[in-house]
């Protein structure tokens, strides 16, 4: 049963990284921003359910696979990431690569961070 929760979760996800990238990039077209805003929300949000569902309201299992490795595995985009990174690199952008590189693992762990606290707090 697992699998429909991970398909289900992960083409919902891969849709919503999708869309949500897409109208990032449509609203402010800075290169790897889409990326590192799903990145970082992906963070948050797997910190807050994470921390919900084992800490506070055990949620069963299931709903684990389908939200935190179906929906946000699909939803957050370390290979996207790492290929618009190197492409910044190949056109000599080390500051936005950097930028990019450095900024998603901070932004990210801090994220990841507030949404357990958050988690936590409720």
């Amino acid at each position: 049963m697992n699998i429909v929760y991970l398909v289900l979760g992960g083409s919902l996800g891969t849709l919503a990284r999708y869309f949500m990238t897409g109208w990032i990039s449509d609203a402010v077209p800075t290169p790897g921003l889409g990326v590192f805003v799903v990145n970082i929300v992906g963070a948050f949000v797997i910190g807050l359910f994470l921390t919900l569902s084992e800490e506070r309201f055990l949620w069963p299992a299931h709903l684990r696979v389908l939200v935190a490795t179906g929906f946000l595995g699909a939803f957050t985009t370390f290979s996207t990431w790492q290929w618009e990174s190197l492409q910044m690199l190949e056109l000599r952008d080390v500051a936005g690569a950097s930028l990019n590189l450095g900024g998603s693992l901070a932004c990210g762990l801090i994220a990841v961070y507030l949404g357990t606290v958050l988690g936590r707090a409720l």
